[in-house]
């Protein structure tokens, strides 16, 4: 029975491919020689050279390995199709193993090549590469001009192969051509657009700026024309990353965009801090530089670089002349502590003196007479300048004046001026020292002096001296030269989304089942459902054309209700209320298991095909009522960022969702405008509002619901209850990959508001 069921199989694929083993077409009974000689060092799963092939001119040859054995080994052990397909005593073994392989095709997989195949007759994929890529095993003889299939016989999927005999055995009836869009496995680049050690430095450059890797393919179209195309990712806004593909269409343009790339390189790694080239989408998912919002292209590089020597320039005649200006401040400075230096050696040795001669009574009596006039105290140092001249560092600065101006001529002037700014720093460090060692000396000489004045003031009288030197006080020269106090900064805690998000939804779930009752939870759950009328019901006055809204948002309530009424009616909650599931069904939350029912907008928002529109508004008012009540209870406990992508603006004096994942707000975007706004608002702590934690998506009546913000990250926030500031303004472009290869562009413009005040 097996048998029938395998022949039966064998019989549909081989009608489906239009393949007869027992009349063999005759070009599938020929086959033309091969010579393959394979590069020793190549990575076998990444793919570079993308081309458009005849299938015509395709020759299939099938090996028995794997499709990871290196090539050398497929290339020597392969045979041509035409030995697979014919029954003979000698070839038994390959004809049961081309019949093997037709056992593993899936024809549902071999539509789908074709469907692929088709599409790509129309348009390149966006990303060059495109999914399941690998089963194409393709290969260029250079010395033949010739492309082969070197198809491994232990591969499963082998749909590939058959795609080719079935196209092979349809082209020759209809004698027509036809290519397919593939890969070529253990191929090089062969344009002459750039070097390959160009290409390897390019990759290199883009992670700079980027921070990841780019693929480099050389394609080929249909009409044979070849182009490099350089596909990658780059950070947009924030944590958000975008798609990017640059086309290089000719040589003067990828040796256009490689110059332009190597010299924003080079400027920003020599100072990553001056040169901080930011990275944008441009409107046809192309890559392009900016400098201070400034577009840097090839064509306007050379302008750019005569600014930067020009600025450059003016920076360094402006710190030379500071230069001058400070080393003369320093020789002041030195010449002021060094007076200050003798003066007060001439004190301290003065002192030094009473207290030696204060020991005894034979040194005080000798002092009191000897010390009766007061010594001359010399404080200056006859030095003519000539004896302290310096030989000067000539500051002029000499460059020289071109039209012209290279990357070589910047970086040799920004040396130039890192050298003198480096001086300069140097220089103020310096001067800072010795102002402070001034005013240090200034203390020790008024302290010298007032001693010595009060020694003075006691010799009008041996008497007076004698009991004066008899005390043990004696008044400290020095002075302490910095302050001892440290001021201490209080370090806020910082919130990461990624690392923190886990932690925090804990912390906020356990706030929100303490705080808030199951029916302000079931309100915060509701509005989720229906935002636009809540924020109606809010309103002072209810204009007609509000109800037609919230009916509309009714009506869709219904007809979803109906749509699924076979499944609501399996719901008995006038018998079991919450508790529909016995102990044993467990559910799985983020791995932790529980036994809680989750909860249902057309329950809690009183949706049934009878329901009134007055009878509706009357539930959405109770449910707002307690929001407000419960406002307040529940509040940030550490500063972050939440996020809104919408058509409009921010919304004020109403309720809004936010999210605090950006990266989610971005990716599920289904908007159909180009252009978005995203808003942020910089929540401060003690902010109250509501999250969208475990306990708003499930009634906890068994006490088993795992604690976090494992269902939504969003947050409820009353803007009614803020006062908001505009803070930055910015736009970023977005690439997004749509289904068939293709993308779109979408422009979001960034609005960043700060919390001013809050309720």
């Amino acid at each position: 029975m097996t048998r029938n069921i395998d022949e039966k199989e064998i019989s549909e694929k081989l009608k489906y491919l239009g393949l007869d083993l027992k009349k063999l077409p005759k070009f599938l009974k020929e086959s033309q020689e091969i010579l393959y000689r394979p590069s020793k060092i190549y990575d076998e799963t990444n793919f570079k050279i993308y081309k458009y092939i005849d299938i015509n001119d395709i020759e299939i040859l099938i090996t028995p390995t794997d499709r990871l054995e290196d090539v050398s080994k497929k290339y020597k052990n392969a045979s041509y199709l035409c030995e697979y397909l014919e029954s003979n005593d000698e070839d038994d073994e390959k004809y049961l193993c081309f019949i093997d392989m037709l056992k593993n095709l899936d024809l549902y997989k071999l539509e789908e090549l074709e469907k692929e195949q088709k599409n790509f007759n129309e348009k390149i994929p966006f990303e060059i590469k495109y999914k399941d890529n690998f089963v194409w095993q393709i290969y260029y003889s250079e010395s033949m001009d010739k492309y082969f299939m070197l198809f491994p016989s232990n591969e499963t999927r082998t749909e590939s192969l058959f795609y080719l005999i079935k196209k092979k055995i349809e082209l020759k009836k209809s004698r027509k051509k036809e290519k397919i869009y593939v890969p070529i496995s253990h191929a090089e680049y062969v344009n002459d657009f750039l070097k390959k050690s160009e290409i390897s430095d390019l990759e290199n450059y883009l992670w700079l700026f980027t921070n990841e890797w780019p693929n480099i393919y050389e394609v080929t179209d249909k009409n044979g024309n070849i182009s490099l195309q350089i596909v990658g990712n780059t950070n947009v806004y924030g944590d958000i990353k975008s798609t990017y593909k640059i086309s290089l269409e000719n040589k003067e343009e990828a040796q256009n965009e490689y110059k332009l790339i190597k010299a924003l390189f080079i400027l920003q790694s020599y100072d990553e801090e001056l040169y901080d080239f930011k990275t944008n989408i441009t409107d046809n998912a192309s890559l392009e530089f900016c400098y201070n919002l400034r577009r840097i292209t090839y064509d306007n590089l050379s302008e750019f670089i005569l600014e930067q020597v020009m600025n450059k320039r003016e920076y360094l005649v402006n710190i030379s002349n500071q230069l001058m200006i400070e080393e003369e401040k320093l020789e002041i400075l030195k010449e002021t502590i060094e007076k200050q230096n003798r003066e007060f050696l001439l004190k301290e040795k003065q002192i030094v003196t009473f207290l030696e001669c204060k020991k005894s009574f034979f040194g005080r009596v000798k002092y009191f007479f000897k010390g009766k006039k007061k010594l001359k105290v010399i404080t200056e140092k006859q030095d003519s300048k000539e004896n302290k001249e310096e030989q000067k560092e000539n500051t002029d600065i000499t460059f020289e004046e071109k039209d012209f101006y290279t990357i070589e001529d910047l970086l040799n002037i920004s040396k130039m001026y890192d050298t003198k700014y480096a001086k300069y720093k140097n220089l103020l460090m310096d001067i800072k020292a010795l102002e402070n060692k001034k005013d240090n000396l200034e203390k020790k000489i008024k302290n010298a002096t007032d001693y010595i004045n009060e020694i003075e003031s006691h010799k009008k009288s041996i008497f007076d001296f004698w009991k004066f030197t008899s005390k043990d006080e004696v008044t400290l020269l020095n002075e302490s030269d910095f302050s001892n106090q440290v001021k201490e900064e209080k370090i806020k805690k910082t919130f990461d989304f990624e690392e923190d998000i886990e932690e925090f939804g804990k912390k906020v779930d356990q706030v929100q089942r303490d705080e808030l009752s199951k029916d302000a939870c079931d309100a915060i759950f509701a509005i989720k459902n229906d935002l636009d009328s809540f924020n109606i019901i809010g309103k002072e006055k209810i204009l007609k054309k509000d109800d037609n809204i919230i009916l509309k948002s009714l009506n869709e309530f219904k007809k979803e209700y109906e749509d699924n009424i076979e499944e609501i009616k399996k719901k008995d909650f006038d018998i079991f209320g919450n508790v529909v599931e016995d102990k044993t069904k467990i559910k799985v939350l983020k791995n932790n298991k529980h036994r809680e029912i989750e909860k249902d907008k057309y329950k809690i928002l009183n949706i049934k095909p009878d329901i009134t529109l007055e009878k509706y508004k009357e539930n959405i008012l109770n449910y707002y009522r307690l929001l407000k009540e419960n406002y307040g209870k529940v509040r940030a406990n550490i500063e972050f960022e939440v996020y809104k992508l919408d058509i409009d603006e921010l919304k004020q004096n109403e309720f809004d969702i936010f999210n605090m994942d950006l990266k989610s707000e971005i990716e599920n975007t289904c908007f159909e405008e180009d252009d978005l706004n995203l808003i942020r608002i910089n929540i401060k702590e003690n902010v109250p509002m509501f999250f969208y934690s475990n306990i708003m998506f499930y009634d906890n009546l068994n006490e088993t619901l795992p604690l976090g913000m494992d269902l939504s990250n969003e947050v409820l926030i009353d803007l009614d209850n803020l006062e908001t500031k505009l803070v930055s303004r910015k736009d970023f472009n977005i690439c997004f990959l749509k289904e068939n290869y293709e993308y779109e562009v979408k422009k979001i413009k960034v609005y960043e508001y700060n919390i001013e005040s809050f309720k």
